[in-house]
């Protein structure tokens, strides 16, 4: 083992887990990437296929609930349909303008969404809020997911 590299690839890691807070890194795909290039380098032998099937697997799971997490928190708040693809299409568009358009991206695309289903300013307040909430509660599972592969990392190399 060379503790260059374990040091390298630790410190990719962690650029991946800030990456789940900060909109400039894919962060779990940064993770996962970083796990398998020790995994080339090292010859497969500490992280095996095995091993790098469930971290893509884990990577792919945190990519679908990164995508879905605003529409469920919009849902959870009672949104309209048009509330729903509102907070998508804010969320998608506040990728332009990071870090400020990805917090407030996926509230205005709900309130505006609610606005045009014909509902009050109560309902598309609410709905943004949901929106928002469904947002951090996604950063928090990618977070956790993060966490779990550095620390399952570990346990491989050590």
């Amino acid at each position: 083992m060379n503790t260059a590299i374990v040091i390298i690839t630790v410190v990719v890691i962690l650029l991946g887990i800030a990456g789940t807070f900060l909109p400039v890194l894919p962060g779990i795909p940064v993770i996962f990437i970083a796990i398998a290039a020790y995994g080339w380098y090292e010859g497969f032998q500490t992280v095996t296929p095995a091993y790098l099937t469930v971290m893509a697997v884990l990577t792919i799971l945190s990519l679908l609930v990164d995508y879905l997490a605003v529409y469920w928190g919009a849902k959870y708040f009672k949104s309209s349909k048009m509330g729903l693809y509102g907070a998508v299409l804010g969320g998608l568009a506040g990728l332009f303008f990071p870090p400020v358009g990805l917090l407030i991206g996926p509230w205005v695309g709900a309130f505006i969404g609610e606005l045009m289903q014909g509902n009050d300013w109560s309902q598309s307040v609410r709905s943004g809020t949901g929106a928002v909430i469904g947002l951090f509660s996604g950063i928090a599972f990618k977070v956790i997911i993060g966490m779990g592969m550095l620390i399952s990392f570990l346990i491989v190399i050590f």
